[in-house]
């Protein structure tokens, strides 16, 4: 029995020895195999063949050192890794190695020195593994990073750094610097905090704006801040919490634009608005006590003295009370005008067709016997401050029922053209038109094209509409365009290149191009207003619109 025990003791090695060779030979992953003391391939195996691209008979028996590159073998790398590892008991390398084929991998190479019962090396075990792949992430990686330092080091005119989940400052750009004063050496590990005034520091405003951060992941703040000389500068902040793959906060990054000038230039033209409103409220008071005189003192006269005045006494008169009533309308448009350009938005949307209609109701209990045929196309919704878009359409409506009333069969279009995902809105009428040459006045105060005893009016109106639609959309300036087929009722001869535009009537064709400003251009043509004798159509663009876009209508 005990011989049978030890029997099979004796062979458990060689059992062992053997499993583990075919576990080594069967290894794919990991190139494992031995080198002689003179670095000559002894074995080989399964993940050696697939990495490397040899079959065993073809590489046993050759120097480690032809799967280096050239430049390795002349520098003598290979050697040096052997007596490394023949010194130390073991030597580790990454770097690029050579398959078969040519093709270069990048490997983690261990080598071990071997050892017989004397201490003296007799070979080396080596095991390499193939890491192209992590090392092209990680090269991409390294890219990234490197091409987020280059873009944040060019930015001029915003702080861009990082803190830490401490909220202590964990990089710095070259614009941090500029605004705040701090080199990267001063301020690197300090907490973010220093730049802010002391009154918020006591409040604790710097760690509550980072718990909003990581609760929110967002949180931007305008304020006082501080620069290491001490001055304070008004800045726009925004704080970002930065997680990793298993959402864990890794830190924040933090981007500041010093905001000192739009503060001041803010501040000046609030005051600036403050002295235009009591001026105009003044003036206002001042100029309408002697026009209420005047036309006091003129309505006694047709009272108590009208028997003793011949017909140009009361034409005179009549005169004198229509010019007191124009004045003050005049005041009252100057005010409205003054005041649109001040006050807030409130956007909402807003349903432009049954705005219309009520314009038009409004008009028609107005305009007496004359009956103007109206043509209301469907119109898409907006979004923008309704009393001030009806303000709009007031103008514009009410300029089309004015300007064709002495028509014949006065008529007056309101639509919209819509392209994409843009909508222009337009109003036309077949009115007594206007002279293409004097178009640029259409939009300033009091810039009239007919006379007081043609056509009555005060000269704002289209001013007021081109202001409200440059406080929904921006400071651009539009430009009218006409192209008149012949002659139209007041003599004036069509510009050269437009005869035959229309065949039967006199039309004239407007449209409305962006000029200076944000607006642009659809299809190369602008904004269609259509055709028809149109007087004073203003293509109106409506909407929500986004940072840094504007004209367009985006539909609700």
């Amino acid at each position: 029995m005990l011989a049978k025990r030890a029997e099979a003791a004796t062979a458990t090695p060689r059992e062992s020895g053997d499993s583990f060779r075919l576990l080594v030979e069967d290894v794919r992953d990991y190139a494992i195999f031995m080198l002689d003391g003179a670095g000559r391939v002894s074995t080989w195996n399964a993940g050696a063949q697939r990495i490397k691209g040899y079959r065993a008979e073809e590489i046993v028996g050759q120097h480690f050192s032809r799967f280096y590159p050239p430049e390795a073998v002349a520098a003598g790398r290979p050697a040096r890794l052997l007596a490394l590892a023949a010194r130390e008991g073991r030597a580790e390398d990454e770097g690029w190695r050579i398959r078969k084929d040519g093709s270069r991998f990048w490997a983690n190479v261990i080598i071990t020195a071997m050892r017989d019962s004397d201490g003296a090396v007799i070979g080396f075990a080596k095991v390499t593994r193939d890491l192209t792949e992590r090392k092209e992430v990680e090269d991409a990686l390294r890219r990234s990073e490197q091409t987020f330092q280059l873009l944040t080091e060019s930015v001029q005119d915003y702080a861009i750094f990082m803190l830490d989940t401490e909220g202590r400052v964990a990089s710095w750009n070259a614009s941090a610097e500029r605004i705040k004063g701090y080199s990267a050496q001063e301020i690197l590990g300090q907490h973010f905090s220093t730049f802010y005034p002391p009154e918020d520091v006591a409040q604790g405003k710097p760690g509550w704006e980072l718990e909003i951060a990581e609760r929110e992941g967002r949180h931007e703040d305008e304020g006082w801040r501080v620069r290491k000389d001490g001055t304070r500068f008004w800045a726009n902040a925004v704080i970002n919490a930065m997680r990793d793959a298993h959402g864990g906060l890794v830190g924040f990054a933090k981007v500041t634009r010093d905001l000192t000038q739009r503060r001041r230039v803010e501040q000046a033209l609030a005051q600036s608005n403050q002295e235009l409103e009591r001026f105009s409220y003044s003036v206002s008071h001042d100029l309408r006590a002697p026009l209420r005189a005047i036309n006091g003192f003129a309505q006694a006269l047709v009272e108590g003295h009208a028997a003793r005045l011949d017909e140009e006494g009361k034409r005179l008169l009549s005169v004198i009370r229509e010019s007191a009533k124009l004045g003050g309308q005049l005041i009252d448009a100057l005010l409205n005008f003054s005041r649109v350009g001040r006050q807030a938005l409130a956007r909402a949307p807003v349903d432009l067709r049954a705005l219309a209609e009520s314009v038009v109701a409004e008009l028609r209990q107005t305009q007496g016997t004359v009956a103007v045929e109206v043509v209301l196309a469907p119109l898409p919704p907006a979004s923008g401050d309704r009393a001030l878009l009806r303000q709009v359409l007031v103008n514009l409506i009410g300029n089309a029922f004015k300007f064709s009333a002495n028509r014949a069969h006065p008529k007056v279009e309101i639509g919209a053209e819509q392209n994409g995902s843009e909508v222009a809105y337009y109003v036309k009428d077949n009115g007594v038109g206007f002279d293409m040459q004097y178009a640029d006045k259409l939009f300033g105060v009091f810039h009239r094209l007919h006379r007081p005893d043609e056509f009555e009016g005060t000269g704002v109106g289209l001013a007021l509409a081109q202001r409200i639609i440059q406080r929904h959309f921006g400071v651009a300036r539009p430009k009218l365009r006409s192209k008149i087929g012949r002659r139209d009722d007041s003599g004036r001869a069509a510009p050269p290149g437009a005869q035959g535009l229309r065949r039967q009537t006199p039309d004239t064709i407007a449209r409305l191009e962006p000029g200076p400003g944000r607006y642009h251009r659809r299809n190369g043509r602008g904004c269609a207003l259509g055709p028809g004798r149109v007087l004073d159509a203003l293509c109106v663009q409506l909407g929500g619109v986004g940072a840094g876009r504007t004209g367009g209508t985006r539909r609700p």
